[in-house]
């Protein structure tokens, strides 16, 4: 699968002038100004992920429509490539949505900053947002991670360049706490429906066999034995999604499923996952 790189163009460059501004003569700070460079700088940051979610929504539609013409014309195991892009392109495009909302709360956090004289608690805050984040799509979009780590420097620097504190580590100056990994949970959450309303459903037809056979899945033996408490959901998803969820994770885990990772994901029992994979069995679209 080809890897899309976001368009960096020259918002490096304009963003260190820029700080070059803030800074002032002589080393004497302005914060407000600091903090204008970073709003810029976030902004860069997420037109870039904006760039690139247009070119994913446009592969996605490609590679779809691909597919749906290889399994009309009994192409079965290229259809089943096409199917598995297609999928990986949407984890893809789900994650950059989810990263997209991540720098609008960093934003929004520094444009309500209201006492310029202490920025420590805030900045602090939003170096650790970004830090789960960056973690949160290096794998999958390598230079967004790239990108989101120089912005956690330039926050880092700042931070230090701004305290009155001689205290303040650079090294230290990330928070890593659990709120912000409950940001992202809640965010992947609220991306859904915006990612179904931009990309077409992939068919039933090629989510389950596209081989002429059922599919293989391994289910990992824990995830049965353990019982667990679902996340409250706004709206319990209909059995159609459910098996639909289930599926396009069996194709993009290789045919392997973690039960509970998917309950937790759909904010449902695992129960609920077990007699999805056993109503895919009877219908011959998968094998356990």
């Amino acid at each position: 699968m080809t890897a899309i790189v976001p368009d960096k163009g020259g918002g490096f460059k304009k963003f260190f002038d820029f700080m070059g501004w803030a800074f002032g003569i002589k080393g004497k700070t302005d914060k407000k100004r600091v903090i204008t460079a970073l709003i810029v700088r976030i902004d860069v940051s997420a037109q870039e992920v904006r760039d690139t979610l247009r070119k994913l929504e446009l592969r996605y539609r490609e590679l779809l429509r691909k597919a749906v013409e290889a399994l009309v014309k009994k192409e079965r195991d290229r259809a089943l490539i096409y199917a598995n892009e297609v999928t990986q392109v949407k984890s893809m495009y789900t994650k950059l949505l989810v990263v997209d909302k991540v720098l609008e709360q960093v934003k929004l956090r520094l444009e309500t900053i209201e006492n310029v004289s202490n920025i420590t608690a805030p900045m602090m805050e939003a170096t650790g947002i970004l830090s789960v984040a960056r973690d949160y799509i290096k794998d999958i979009v390598p230079s967004m991670g790239y990108s989101i780590d120089t912005l956690i420097s330039e926050t880092k620097k700042v931070l230090v360049e701004t305290t009155d504190s001689i205290a303040v580590d650079a090294d230290k100056a990330i928070e890593y706490t659990p709120e912000a990994e409950r940001m992202i949970e809640e965010l992947e959450k609220t991306v859904t429906d915006t990612v179904n309303n931009r990309l077409p459903d992939i068919p039933t037809e090629l989510l389950a066999t596209t081989t002429g056979k059922s599919l293989e899945v391994r289910v990992k033996e824990s995830a049965i034995k353990v019982p667990v408490t679902p996340k409250p959901r706004i709206r319990r998803p209909k059995v159609e999604e459910i098996d639909k969820e289930v599926l396009e994770y069996i194709l993009t885990h290789g045919g392997f499923i973690d039960v509970g990772d998917v309950a937790a994901k759909l904010g449902v029992g695992k129960y609920v996952i077990i007699e999805s994979l056993h109503r895919l069995r009877q219908q011959n679209k998968i094998r356990f």
